[in-house]
């Protein structure tokens, strides 16, 4: 995408984008410096943000780390949280799919590009959106993880500031509008309940997956 197209793009779409890279790599700061306080060396942060590019497997595969857990299984544990990818890569295929660039495509994916790709109307502007939100992100991250790890474990982790609350609270608001529909409403509903109950049942990342069941109600 060149710039005469960005310009044309709704100027609240950039704002948004842009907070929400700047919440991220907000979160890559607290990641960074949990990484620093367990004595982790820099590489594996880094090369976590770098190719992994998912902040709750990452935080996953750092604390299993430091608790003795061996990478194999950290990793493993971080896949099964990013099974909800699988649902992700169906929902854009339509407006990826047929990009020479797809690869790169897949690896921006994550839950705050997919959002703002889908919630908007227009073809051109899903593609917009979830370009810009993934390229953000693709830098943002990155950048708080370095940042935070050499800020080190004077930062408090993110539980403390209440800095993990930040995601939660910006996806709910890009949601809020669709939450006006009977449907949507009851489909998220259910997906929360559905998720509530299953987590005491089934592995971490799987109650997510469960979640989507709501997505069926919501349409009795």
């Amino acid at each position: 995408m060149n710039s005469e197209k960005i310009k044309t793009l709704p100027k609240a779409l950039i704002k948004s984008i842009l907070m929400l890279c700047l919440a991220t790599a907000v979160i890559g700061v607290s990641l960074g410096s949990l990484a620093a306080a367990y004595e982790l060396p820099l590489w594996i942060p880094v090369l976590l943000a770098a190719t992994v590019l998912a902040g709750a497997a990452e935080f996953t595969f750092i604390g299993m780390i430091a608790a003795g857990s061996s990478p194999v299984t950290a990793a493993l544990a971080g896949l099964v949280i990013n099974l909800r990818h699988l649902a992700f890569g169906c929902a854009i295929s339509g407006f990826i799919a047929s990009n020479r660039l797809k690869f790169i495509a897949c690896h921006i994916m994550n839950d705050e590009s997919v959002l703002f790709g889908l919630s908007q109307q227009s073809i051109e502007l899903k593609k917009a959106a979830y370009w810009i939100c993934g390229i953000g992100i693709l830098f943002a991250w990155p950048a708080g993880v370095v940042l935070g790890y050499f800020l080190g474990s004077s930062l408090p982790y993110a539980k403390a500031l209440g800095i993990d609350a930040i995601f939660p609270a910006v996806l709910f608001a890009l949601t809020f509008k669709a939450l006006k529909r009977m449907e949507t409403r009851k489909s998220a509903i259910s997906g929360a309940l559905i998720s509530i109950a299953a987590f005491p049942l089934l592995p971490a990342g799987l109650p997510v997956l469960a979640s989507l069941l709501g997505l069926y109600i919501g349409r009795k």
